[in-house]
């Protein structure tokens, strides 16, 4: 069962490098050059999108929907129901450029993305 508020929880290690270093990434490369309110700006759509992606809800009106090859709460929910693949829950370009999401679509569009119904009808 998804709940939002245990996206946070995770072993020492693992928050470090899964959570802290990429949400940190941006503002550290930039440096000097952001200001205060966008860093705190960046923590809070990384926050919502956490627990958004961890809510098991796929809200309509999301502003996540708006960005390009952009995943959502049933992406994600496949990484903690089967264990592998869908790492991440912003955008989908990672697990697929390492394929690491191949399951995922198999189970999901087991037609594949180019075939229709009657090609799949055909072959058997």
């Amino acid at each position: 069962m998804p709940v939002s508020i245990s996206a946070q929880y995770a072993h020492p290690v693992e928050h470090i490098f899964a959570n802290i270093l990429p949400t940190l990434a941006g503002p550290l490369i930039l440096g000097k050059h952001l200001h205060f309110w966008m860093i705190i700006s960046w923590g809070v759509v990384r926050m919502m999108d956490t627990h958004e992606g961890h809510s098991g809800y796929d809200f309509p009106w999301s502003i996540f929907r708006l960005i390009p090859f952009g995943t959502g709460p049933a992406y994600h929910d496949f990484h903690h129901s089967a264990n592998v693949g869908n790492y991440s829950s912003f955008t989908s370009v990672w697990d697929t450029f390492w394929d690491t999401n191949t399951e995922f679509w198999e189970e999901y569009f087991p037609l594949g993305p180019r075939r229709s119904e009657g090609e799949h009808e055909k072959k058997e």
